[in-house]
């Protein structure tokens, strides 16, 4: 079986903390044998995210080729005005419309705090829907309490975590 995934980083910023879940998340899928790889949106051209360009940037056609390899499709993104952000819904806007067929989408949100937990189910989960994809359950939305002072995980985004790392054994 073709145990690939491809993680999408939708945010701006470098190591943010949907990042570092995600990051966490690629770690552990390595130990069980997966292959994994990053797309990380902000380095993406912005020609090629605003389809400006008649000609995509190899950068641009190798997330493209990352996404049609994989089985899972890691999505991971910081709450903007209550739900994903516009570079995420960007790039996925440029993706064929039936891109995650036949895939399964994680999706991870983070927020500054626990009252957008359901834009994960009002946003998320229906742009992945849209484009294919069959959903992961145990989505993981992370805000403040889910981090220490040091800026590390708590026990409880743990347990969050290795809930969606035992569906995805199950389903794969």
């Amino acid at each position: 079986m073709n145990k690939k995934s491809v993680t999408i980083l939708g945010s701006p910023f470098p190591s943010s903390s949907s990042e570092k879940i995600a990051r966490d998340i690629q770690s552990k899928m390595n130990e069980l044998e997966w292959e994994t790889s990053v797309i990380d949106l902000s380095g993406l051209p912005a020609n090629d995210l605003l389809m400006r360009s008649s000609t995509p940037s190899l950068e641009y056609k190798q997330s493209i080729e990352k996404i049609q390899a994989s089985k899972l499709i890691i999505i991971a993104s910081p709450t903007y005005r209550a739900t994903y952000t516009g570079l995420l819904k960007t790039f996925l806007d440029t993706l064929p419309q039936d891109s995650f067929n036949n895939k399964y989408s994680l999706l991870i949100q983070t927020g500054g705090s626990p009252e957008h937990s359901l834009s994960l189910e009002h946003g998320l989960i229906p742009l992945a829907r849209s484009l294919g994809s069959k959903i992961i359950s145990n989505t993981i939305y992370s805000h403040p309490i889910h981090w220490n002072f040091n800026k590390d995980m708590t026990p409880e985004l743990s347990i969050l975590i290795n809930k969606a790392i035992t569906e995805i054994q199950e389903v794969f």
